[in-house]
């Protein structure tokens, strides 16, 4: 698999998951949706590592990478999903894009690697401005909106970190299987928030959205999605791969207008437009991406064998 074919399929998985997202929870309880999502993810992945004789590790590295993962798949979905009900399905991807700025704050606290100068900080300053300006709409003031963005921002962080700390570890074995093995580590936690939250069975209508989003969701968004994430993520580096995050907003925003009556007030296009500029300046250089060297990536540590 090549990088540029990696970040395309993120793109166009990640331009639709917030509105899979949003129909996979018209029936479902949120929490029973993310479980059933990743739980069937689960289920194919470890079919499909067998089908392809993919060994699935579970030694001490793979262990702590599993745990890292946690964050950005248990803490990061559930906060979304929780945090769908509230807002239209383009914000959450609005949102996300704030997410290679909070990677490289976390990079430069953990790793040590990326500085942060006044041009960073101007432009952080003016995606922060749009993000205010997103606030300032009426589903944010006169109706439960900040809810849903209190929730998005804090699974933008937990995916930010959880990037970080899988990049850390640097743990070397097939996407595949990382895939599988964080999927299967976080499992039990989502059935522990499904019971407490809801706990009751579903009753799927198939009439509905739901089941085929979550369908959709756990074979395109988790499995394939997440390999691609690993993938680019072990060659490319956590704030790398958190720039497809610059591509998305806008494509979600209006899959979300076109496909699901989703209103596009004056206040997100211009706070869209604020928190996307201010992106594009943090990442001036940001066109090297699919160089053999990027400059944005950050440099992988020692290498930990996986056997």
């Amino acid at each position: 698999m090549k990088s540029s074919a990696a970040f395309t399929t993120i793109i166009l998985i990640w331009s639709t998951t917030p509105l899979g997202i949003a129909w996979s929870n018209d029936t479902l309880h949120p929490s029973m949706a993310v479980m059933l999502r990743m739980a069937l993810a689960a289920l194919l992945g470890v079919l499909l590592l067998r089908v392809l004789r993919i060994r699935l590790y579970w030694h001490a590295a793979a262990r702590r990478t599993y745990a890292c993962s946690l964050m950005g798949i248990y803490g990061a979905m559930f906060c979304t999903y929780s945090g769908a009900q509230y807002i239209p399905s383009g914000w959450i991807s609005i949102l996300f894009s704030l997410a290679p700025v909070t990677s490289n704050l976390f990079a430069r606290g953990i790793l040590g690697q990326v500085d942060f100068d006044r041009w960073r900080w101007c432009a952080f300053v003016l995606s922060f401005a749009g993000l205010l300006v997103i606030c300032l709409d009426d589903l944010v003031l006169q109706e439960e909106g900040w809810k849903g963005i209190a929730l998005i921002l804090v699974a933008v962080t937990l995916y930010s970190l959880s990037g970080v700390l899988v990049q850390r570890e640097n743990f070397q074995a097939h996407p595949l299987s990382i895939t599988v093995g964080s999927l299967l580590w976080c499992l039990p936690f989502f059935v522990v928030s499904w019971w407490l939250a809801d706990g009751k069975a579903p009753e799927l209508d198939w009439s509905s959205t739901s089941p085929w989003a979550v369908l959709y969701l756990a074979v395109m968004g988790s499995l394939l999605g997440f390999a691609c994430y690993f993938y680019v993520l072990r060659h490319k580096g956590a704030t790398a791969v958190a720039m497809v995050t610059l591509m998305t907003p806008v494509l979600a925003l209006w899959l979300g207008h076109w496909l699901n009556d989703e209103a596009v007030s004056l206040h997100i296009l211009v706070g869209s437009a604020l928190v996307l500029l201010g992106l594009a300046m943090y990442y001036r250089i940001g066109w090297q991406l699919f160089a053999r060297r990027p400059a944005m990536a950050i440099s992988p540590g020692p290498v930990r064998e996986a056997d």
